[in-house]
């Protein structure tokens, strides 16, 4: 395995989703695309493509079984927002438990809930584009 290749494009990578992400992703979306119903659907699956596509673009590949790989478990991990369902199972903490809490310690369930879920969030999403670098484009 060629380490500075991978560095390389794990790089380029991190650039793409933060991209996808951050920039190119409205509030509104963020919010709403693991919410019930055909908008939500939506909404996550025009997300993932521009995600995909920063990505990609920055890797300058247009391969389909990349184009898959880095679509699929952004989708899933989007979708069912699997960093909502680790912050259930570690504490049984959602942001709307943290928001509507009326103890004394409700900013921190707020700051500490915000912390975990963009790191189980982000590390998902990073793990997985570690996994295309190393499994597609390095073959």
């Amino acid at each position: 395995m060629n380490y500075s290749a991978a560095c390389y494009l794990f790089i380029l990578a991190l650039f793409g989703h933060l991209f996808g992400d951050y920039f190119f992703q409205p509030k509104a979306w963020a919010l709403q695309k693991s919410n019930r119903g055909w908008k939500a659907v939506a909404l996550c699956s025009v997300h993932v493509l521009v995600y995909t596509l920063c990505v990609m673009a920055l890797w300058k590949t247009a391969g389909w079984q990349v184009f898959v790989a880095v679509f699929v478990p952004h989708w899933v991990i989007d979708r069912w927002s699997l960093a909502n369902k680790w912050l259930k199972l570690i504490r049984g903490r959602t942001f709307e438990d943290a928001f509507h809490s009326h103890d004394q310690y409700r900013e921190f369930d707020i700051a500490f809930t915000s912390i975990v879920y963009t790191i189980v969030d982000n590390g998902a999403h990073l793990l997985s584009l570690w996994a295309v670098v190393n499994w597609w484009l390095l073959k």
